[in-house]
């Protein structure tokens, strides 16, 4: 599994912007990355420079080519980039949304809205070109005042994407995500318990403070989130290694474990024997 953007800031040019959470990276064909489990910790505006990505998400497929601009939210994907794929990418929170659509949209009326959509697909502009120009321009060579103007053409570019939708979609999109307070603990834990995310993740994509999401998970659990997470773990270990023909070190991987000593350490001390004997008195 690979976060995004953090496993891209160590590999790609990339500018933060002060005074809020973004990201401006430039993906390039130097650092190639694909990822059949990717979590995207952040919203992200994606412009496709050259080459291709294909994007999946809750079994839908969008084919990303040169000129195209896609709107992700923060979640789950699997991505497949081409060999020659490059691209510009906006991460932002929900601050500079929310920010954006007082600044721009404040008299919106928003319709009862459905949000498990595939993300917004659009094509560029001449406009929008010659600000992600501008954008790569700033990214690449940094200087006085490259971080607001890089948080500028953010601006640009989803003001144009918003006057070229009639269907006013992206902005009740948009507005649902702001709004969107809070995610279930117990759905958002069945979800992630074999990812490899911290106290502070689980809380950022939950819509918590860190406090606050121990707080409120304490006492809905009457445990910790850690604790939960490992149980959690072990319980689906042992139903794999009773019910397919997965390697040990396999159902581990796919359990959330990346030590495997580990694991056999603790499955012995939770069910009191190995998990291979555990396979072997399964078969037995």
């Amino acid at each position: 599994m690979i976060q995004l953007p953090k496993d891209l800031l160590n590999h790609h040019t990339h500018i933060r912007l002060r005074q809020s959470e973004m990201y401006g990276v430039l993906v390039d064909k130097k650092r190639p990355y694909s990822c059949d489990d990717a979590l995207q910790t952040m919203h992200c505006l994606e412009l496709v420079l050259t080459g291709s990505i294909d994007v999946r998400y809750a079994g839908c497929v969008q084919q990303l080519n040169s000129g195209d601009i896609q709107f992700r939210r923060r979640g789950n994907y699997q991505i497949f980039p081409s060999d020659d794929y490059t691209s510009l990418l906006i991460f932002m929170e929900n601050e500079f949304v929310d920010y954006f659509l007082e600044s721009h949209v404040p008299d919106f009326k928003q319709e009862r809205f459905i949000a498990d959509l595939p993300p917004f697909v659009f094509k560029t502009t001449e406009f929008i070109n010659a600000n992600i120009t501008q954008a790569i321009q700033h990214i690449s060579h940094q200087q006085d005042y490259s971080r607001c103007i890089v948080k500028f053409v953010a601006h640009q570019i989803l003001l144009q994407i918003l006057a070229n939708d009639q269907s006013k979609k992206i902005v009740a999109f948009l507005k649902y995500l702001v709004e969107e307070k809070k995610v279930d603990l117990a759905y958002f834990m069945e979800a992630n318990f074999n990812r490899q995310l911290s106290l502070k993740d689980m809380a950022k994509l939950t819509g918590r403070s860190v406090s606050a999401f121990k707080k409120e998970f304490s006492q809905r659990f009457n445990t910790t989130p850690v604790k939960w997470q490992i149980n959690r773990r072990l319980e689906y270990a042992e139903y794999q290694l009773k019910n397919s023909c997965d390697p040990v070190s396999t159902i581990a991987y796919t359990s959330g474990f990346e030590n495997i000593s580990h694991f056999s350490k603790i499955y012995k001390e939770k069910f009191g024997t190995s998990p291979k004997n555990a396979r072997i008195e399964e078969v037995a």
